[in-house]
């Protein structure tokens, strides 16, 4: 599966524009997000926000920072996609947990369904999916 990542947003997808954005706007993301995830079950809501948290976390300490944050929530099956777009060219690997990282995406490939990079011109998109209810 791969997640487009056109100009314009595609239905369903919630966007959130975050380029320039300092730790400070990390933070308004995670709470936006939280809110976009109101309706799902406490704990959905939680494993899709670990997530949020650490592909936002990814693009700021790996890349220069994210551009955007996009989730989908989907009902019948319940599903939600979580994707960060940052201009960054590196790829996003699972390693051994050390004392400077490295569980993030041990995390999140724990909680996801799939996750993967799709990458574009200006950059990539790292995204995840998750099951709800």
């Amino acid at each position: 599966m791969q997640v487009n990542w056109g100009a314009a947003p595609e239905p369903g997808w919630q966007v959130l524009d975050l380029a320039g954005a300092d730790t400070t706007g990390l933070t308004s993301a995670r709470r936006w997000a939280g809110a976009k995830l109101a309706s799902l079950a406490e704990a959905h809501r939680v494993d899709a926000l670990i997530v949020v948290g650490e592909l936002l976390e990814n693009a700021h300490v790996h890349a220069t920072g994210p551009q955007q944050l996009r989730i989908h929530l989907a009902h019948g099956p319940c599903e939600v996609i979580v994707a960060v777009a940052d201009v960054g060219t590196g790829e996003p690997r699972l390693r051994v947990p050390g004392r400077s990282g490295g569980r993030g995406l041990l995390l999140v490939d724990e909680l996801a369904l799939a996750w993967g990079v799709s990458h574009h011109d200006d950059g990539k998109v790292v995204w995840a999916r998750l099951a709800c209810e």
